[in-house]
């Protein structure tokens, strides 16, 4: 069994950085909200009849999640609210409060009315069917004169 060289960190071996939050990169516009904002950490996969998003959103509620798609341009954003009692001030706080918002633009062609979210124990799930294609047909092809 090979050992492992000394200064040399296997991913598995840093479990905090795979639970840090990342903060939000907006581009093309300013925020104006003050605050905290974060990138969720997603999964996009696959299915035969569209896409299926998972995303990390600890402390958001479904009255606070805003979902977005124009044209290709799929936005999410969650509000989250502080989550400290009333007349309590934290002393030690691992867990940052902020909102969570992220961008992607789709390479297809999806049906924004047919967009389906869940929203459990903190986790998104977006159900993005694609939009139907009209049927392909044969076009009958006169002769010319």
């Amino acid at each position: 069994m090979a050992k492992k060289p000394q200064g040399q960190q296997v991913e598995a071996e840093q479990p905090n950085q795979a639970e840090q939050k990342m903060p939000a990169e907006r581009q093309g516009g300013e925020r104006t909200r003050s605050g905290r904002t974060f990138r969720p950490r997603v999964d996009i996969c696959e299915t035969d009849i569209g896409l299926m998003l998972l995303a990390d959103t600890p402390g958001a509620k479904p009255d606070g999640l805003t979902i977005t798609l124009d044209r290709r341009a799929l936005n999410i954003h969650a509000a989250v609210e502080d989550h400290a009692p009333e007349g309590y001030s934290p002393i030690y706080q691992e867990y940052q409060v902020g909102d969570f918002e992220c961008d992607f633009t789709l390479s297809g062609d999806f049906d924004a009315d047919k967009i389906e979210a869940t929203l459990t124990n903190g986790v998104l799930q977006l159900m993005v069917p694609r939009a139907e294609q009209a049927e392909a047909r044969t076009i009958k092809i006169k002769a010319g004169s």
